[in-house]
């Protein structure tokens, strides 16, 4: 039996309507003021975080479910990343550690959580993830975020059809590199200037390879090397600041490519930042105040659920970003917008 078989109606309309308010209120996304904006009880929305051992497990499906509808149309590739959750004000959630808050340009307290999500330049898909507990949290539990990003490259594999894998220089550890190269999938992501590679006997630092050295008006280059055993494509991009100057990047592959093509593939990455951007600033990613870190987990779920309904808005009415088709979804009334996340929840059999 399918474990959406098990939900009661109820429950799925608090699933439906817990997403729909965490769209169009324009207040903390809490239950009780999500609550007051549909205009129904605070026990109604509670029930569906209060379900959260019957719906967890239905999630990761229902992403690849959408993500495979849309790659259909065009397929895509993989994104890892990492983002901070912060509660500088929470006391009692489990799990709660000293994090750093980007935004803030300080130390705060939080969550931390690896994701991993499926683009295809159209739209942009958050599959799964997990949560990173530092080791005074976590103990003998303790997983690194490498482990972490390779157990969810595991999960998906199978799962959806991808053309290639990105991340940023923090996953291209020899672990990561290595995982992939032996399980013949497709990478590309930043790596370190001063990692040592072997260029023709030469053992040496990316930096300081002549063969990445850039002569006059040149602006990529792209060579060969050896890196731990591994035979990759390493290549050296230089691009001119706005403050003056020029800065360096440094690409690490597994793809026979062209110089400026490394650098144009890498910047498909970008698509993760600007999601992470609409989860914290329009759909509430650190706002719920459930204690029960379970709880939290549904609530990041609901999130991923309805930036999908956002992102398929944008690209069905050709907008410009997930947040217009949100202002699109405000401009109709209550019962429309409920029933159009409703119609594409339907087509996932969330709501059937």
């Amino acid at each position: 039996m399918e474990i959406l078989d098990l939900l009661s109606k109820k429950i799925k309309e608090s699933f439906l309507f817990y997403s729909i308010a965490l769209i169009l209120s324009t207040e903390k996304k809490v239950c009780t003021r999500m609550a007051k904006f549909l205009s129904v009880a605070h026990d109604f929305l509670q029930r569906f975080l209060n379900n959260y051992g019957l719906l967890i497990p239905i999630f990761p499906k229902l992403m690849f479910s959408i993500a495979n509808y849309h790659s259909k149309k065009k397929t895509g590739y993989l994104v890892i990343d990492d983002t901070t959750m912060s509660k500088p004000f929470a006391k009692l959630i489990a799990g709660l550690y000293t994090i750093y808050n980007t935004a803030m340009g300080r130390p705060d307290r939080g969550f931390n959580l690896v994701v991993i999500a499926w683009s295809n330049g159209n739209v942009t898909i958050p599959l799964m993830f997990e949560w990173y507990f530092d080791k005074n949290i976590s103990g003998e539990y303790f997983r690194s975020k490498t482990k972490i990003a390779i157990d969810l490259i595991c999960r998906c594999v199978d799962k959806i059809p991808f053309l290639y894998i990105l991340f940023d220089g923090h996953y291209s550890t020899i672990e990561v590199l290595q995982f992939l190269a032996e399980n013949n999938l497709r990478f590309l992501a930043k790596i370190a200037c001063n990692r040592k590679v072997t260029v023709k006997n030469v053992f040496d630092q990316i930096q300081n390879l002549p063969q990445l050295k850039f002569i006059r008006n040149e602006r990529n280059k792209s060579i060969l090397a050896v890196y731990h055993g591994m035979k990759l494509y390493f290549s050296s991009h230089k691009r001119e600041k706005k403050t003056g100057g020029y800065s360096f990047t440094y690409i690490v592959s597994n793809m026979a490519l062209s110089a400026k093509a490394y650098i144009k593939i890498y910047e498909q990455r970008w698509c993760i930042e600007e999601m992470f951007r609409t989860m914290k600033q329009l759909l509430g990613l650190a706002h719920c105040q459930s204690k029960e870190l379970q709880k939290q987990k549904l609530h990041v779920f609901a999130i991923f659920f309805s930036y999908s309904f956002l992102e398929s808005v944008k690209h069905k009415q050709k907008l410009e970003n997930p947040e217009a088709a949100a202002y699109a979804l405000q401009k109709l009334k209550l019962n429309k917008s409920i029933l159009r996340i409703a119609s594409f929840g339907k087509n996932f059999q969330c709501f059937a």
